[in-house]
């Protein structure tokens, strides 16, 4: 009888080893650390940083299965509300992978081509802003290269009643077109939610009752809210009000230190295919679970999700992969794709590894975290130096890559453009002739003939050219180009600052005097205030326009304010160098001032004309 019981239990321990889940000791992630020691790494990461969160959540998985699962901290630090499993976060552009998807189901249906020029889904004349004739295709925006400059209008609003439909929205934020489509890497919010649209247009179903019919639902995402206004879920509004929003910064060494409570932080994204997603740490995970699960969830064919995970576009002519039909390509020790996400809010990332069928997903209620975002998927993932493209890197030629540069990411039409002027890059080689500063402070080191690694970091850049021989470094959603003229763009607004100031203090001393009846009339005295008084008013509207937000008819009234400040200014030119002329009996000094004052005035008119100033429509 032992005997028999001693060969059930036998068999009954061998049944059970063969039917352990893969976490079992020996499984070991790309990093080499095995799936028990994972959660001991991550809470190691988390007491080491206890001070510089509020709360985040994150899990681990492999295939279906889930290794790992857990929140830290508290969502709301005030009132002792700890995250748990009912915590809602924000995904940021994570969101966008639902696009997608979305998009990729309508290609798999043959509703949707990837390279059909996109205006054969919309209606007539939506575009506003083309600069070329090159058509548009989705391929286009899902590698964020149809050439939108940023969007320079705000696509967020406080209050619910301002909200609009997304076709509005996309009307109203129209960005102007700057680059040929296929040529430059420049993330785009509008251009996501563009495609979000498309969606809309040719399934004939709003996009948020779209994603939840065919997304969500079929994934169980019970707890997932993609409306702008949250009205698709209102289990995740309620938690979502109860969730606050933290800046945390503890950076002693460079003297930033800050601990901020941003109340709840909740805003309403007009272009909310791109960036309005907010649900739970486990709908989140069964969405990105469903990219490396053995059955195809989001697809009918698997060679559509097969599709979906090849590479679209590529570092320069390099074999280095960017972008996979709009997940983004990030190097650790091995090749990932996925998400990252940034709002108001919190920020979030998604990354996972089809080869090792391994992912991560890490959500927090912080503004820009980095701590737990970045460091828990090179835990899993391991770092980008035991990576191939850094451990095979070889140096046989040099290009000096010294000068100015602007994000591709940013403005270069219409008065926003002064934005790119004052945020360039100048580049500058060092003593050792593979090491670039940036005012002196180290900023790029190559470790091959293309590619140079950011000083502190594991991210590279790609060396490659523009059409026009212009140098440009790529890094995966954007690029630095080479600029000639951004610098004297930089000057000329330091410049103009400095005559805005000099003309407030000449105009406050002259204010002093005739209080003072110390003041004396001098010849053409009314053209020169007139001359002021219009510098002074472009440099206000300039002030304002660089440090506020307003509505569309105040913006509109500044524009006509500078543009009107300018005939002003060059009227008042003219009328000053008449004086000069005609007034015999002016003193050297006096001439002076007025040639000042003609210099002042006609850069000023000059700048408005340049930066338009003006140009409320762009």
């Amino acid at each position: 009888m032992r005997k028999l019981l001693s060969v059930i239990l036998s068999a009954v321990t061998l049944f059970c080893m063969l039917c352990t889940p893969v976490a079992a000791a020996g499984h070991i992630t790309p990093s080499g650390v095995s799936y028990k020691n994972i959660g001991t790494e991550i809470e190691s990461l988390a007491k080491e940083n206890e001070g510089n969160y509020a709360s985040f959540g994150t899990a681990v998985f492999s295939g279906d299965e889930v290794l790992y699962s857990k929140h830290f901290g508290y969502v709301d630090r005030k009132n002792g509300i700890i995250a748990d499993e009912s915590a809602v976060y924000e995904w940021g552009s994570i969101s966008k992978m639902l696009v997608w998807v979305s998009v990729m189901q309508l290609y798999e249906q043959d509703k949707l081509d990837l390279n059909t020029d996109i205006q054969t889904y919309l209606p007539e004349g939506f575009f506003k802003k083309l600069k070329y004739d090159e058509p548009i295709t989705m391929l286009n925006l899902m590698n964020h290269n149809a050439g939108w400059q940023e969007t320079s209008t705000t696509i967020e609003v406080d209050d619910e009643e301002d909200i609009i439909s997304l076709e509005e929205a996309l009307k109203k934020t129209e960005p102007a077109q700057v680059f040929k489509p296929g040529e430059i890497t420049a993330y785009s919010n509008w251009g996501a939610a563009l495609a979000g649209y498309i969606v809309e247009c040719i399934s004939g179903m709003d996009y948020a009752e779209y994603l939840h019919k065919n997304v969500l639902e079929p994934l169980g995402m019970e707890h997932t809210s993609v409306s702008a206004d949250y009205r698709d879920n209102k289990w995740v509004r309620d938690q979502r009000e109860k969730t606050r929003s933290y800046l945390i910064m503890n950076f002693p060494e460079m003297g930033i230190v800050k601990d901020e409570d941003l109340g709840t932080a909740m805003s309403f994204i007009l272009l909310y295919p791109s960036g309005s997603v907010t649900g739970t740490l486990a709908d989140m995970t069964k969405f990105a679970q469903a990219f490396i699960s053995d059955e195809c969830h989001l697809f009918e064919k698997q060679e559509t999700l097969d599709l979906m995970l090849s590479a679209s576009d590529f570092y320069g002519d390099s074999d280095i992969p960017k972008n996979c039909h709009g997940l983004w390509v990030t190097e650790y020790a091995v090749t990932t794709m996925g998400h990252s996400g940034n709002t108001n809010a919190g920020t979030a990332n998604l990354v996972f590894d089809k080869a090792s069928n391994t992912g991560v997903v890490v959500l927090t209620n912080q503004q820009s975290e980095n701590v737990f975002c970045n460091n828990i998927p090179e835990i899993v993932f391991g770092s980008f130096e035991n990576n191939p493209i850094y451990t095979n890197a070889k140096i046989t030629e040099r290009t000096d890559i010294s000068g100015d540069y602007l994000l591709s990411r940013g403005l270069f039409d219409g008065m926003a453009k002064v934005y790119s002027s004052l945020s360039y890059l100048p580049l500058e080689q060092g003593e050792n002739t593979d090491s670039y500063a940036q005012g002196g402070i180290p900023a790029l080191k190559r470790i091959s003939d293309n590619i140079y690694m950011i000083e502190g970091s594991t991210d590279f850049l790609y060396q490659t050219e523009t059409s026009d021989g212009k140098i440009m470094l790529e890094y995966s959603s954007m690029a630095y180009i080479q600029s000639d003229i951004v610098k004297n763009e930089f000057i000329s607004v330091i410049i103009f600052a400095v005559i805005v100031v000099v003309t407030l203090v000449l105009l406050i001393v002259k204010g002093v005097k005739k209080l003072t009846r110390k003041y004396r009339a001098i010849p053409a005295g009314n053209v020169i205030l007139t001359g002021q008084l219009g510098r002074l008013a472009v440099g206000i509207v300039f002030v304002l326009f660089l440090t506020v937000t307003v509505p569309k008819a105040v913006f509109i009234i500044m524009c006509i304010a500078a543009g009107i400040s300018a005939i002003v200014c060059f009227v008042s030119a003219g009328f000053t160098v008449k004086a000069i002329f005609t007034e015999k009996k002016l003193k050297k000094f006096a001439r002076i001032r007025y040639l000042v004052s003609i210099l002042f005035n006609l850069f000023t008119a000059g700048f408005v004309i340049y930066f338009e100033l003006f140009n409320f429509w762009a």
